[in-house]
């Protein structure tokens, strides 16, 4: 990385900053511009954080000369990001990790929405069922030349395996780990490093565990 990039990071449901701290911490020490943007989760709707997370992201494209800015979400925090991009055009974004996003919507979202929908209304939003915001929103990817990385959990207990998937991804890797806390783990960190680095998913030979690829649809 030649200069001070920055990245923005956007925590999931019933999340706070912190759950993205390793992630920030990490990234600054490897040289980058660090915006750990938070909100309340709860009572909102995922158009409403949209709005808010907007604000962030056209000011990081009017402050950046020219020079790109790159997005980290963990569950949620990915399809607000999916909405701000429907409806904004952010040319300086470069590159984007989603870590265990509900890209085709969460089975537990749709069977715990009928009971703490009152509190949580993104749950609703987010479930698998087939006409579900989530499963409605249009694919950012086929209107912006973003680089997208997706890391899924191999024990999540939220999102189906493969339910991760948006089309048009650059690179994929799965860390052997939970949902909740996918961004504590240290493969995770250098998956991300890696991925905004590089384009690809790729560790160093010294790190205990390598992540499991799943097929590149860039590929051929």
């Amino acid at each position: 990385m030649k200069s001070r990039e920055k990245v923005i990071l956007v925590h999931g449901l019933c999340g706070s900053r912190l759950d993205m701290w390793p992630l920030a911490r990490h990234l600054r020490r490897r040289g980058y511009d660090v915006t750990n943007w938070g909100y309340l989760s709860l009572l909102g709707r995922i158009e409403h954080y949209a709005e808010e997370l907007s604000e962030v992201l056209l000011k990081a494209e009017a402050e950046s000369a020219g020079q790109r800015f790159h997005l980290v979400t963990h569950s949620l925090g990915g399809i607000i990001a999916r909405t701000v991009l429907m409806q904004h055009k952010l040319p300086q974004l470069g590159r984007m990790v989603m870590l265990a996003p509900p890209n085709q919507g969460s089975f537990v979202a749709r069977h715990l929405a009928p009971y703490l929908n009152w509190l949580a209304p993104t749950l609703e939003q987010l479930s698998d069922a087939p006409h579900s915001y989530v499963n409605r929103l249009g694919n950012p990817l086929a209107e912006q030349p973003f680089e997208l990385g997706i890391i899924e959990a191999t024990r999540d207990r939220v999102i189906a395996p493969g339910k991760v998937i948006l089309d048009g991804y650059r690179d994929i890797a799965q860390v052997n780990g939970h949902h909740g806390i996918l961004s504590w783990y240290p493969q995770t960190l250098e998956l991300v490093c890696s991925f905004l680095e590089q384009g690809r998913f790729q560790t160093s030979a010294a790190q205990v565990d390598s992540p499991t690829k799943l097929a590149n649809p860039l590929s051929s």
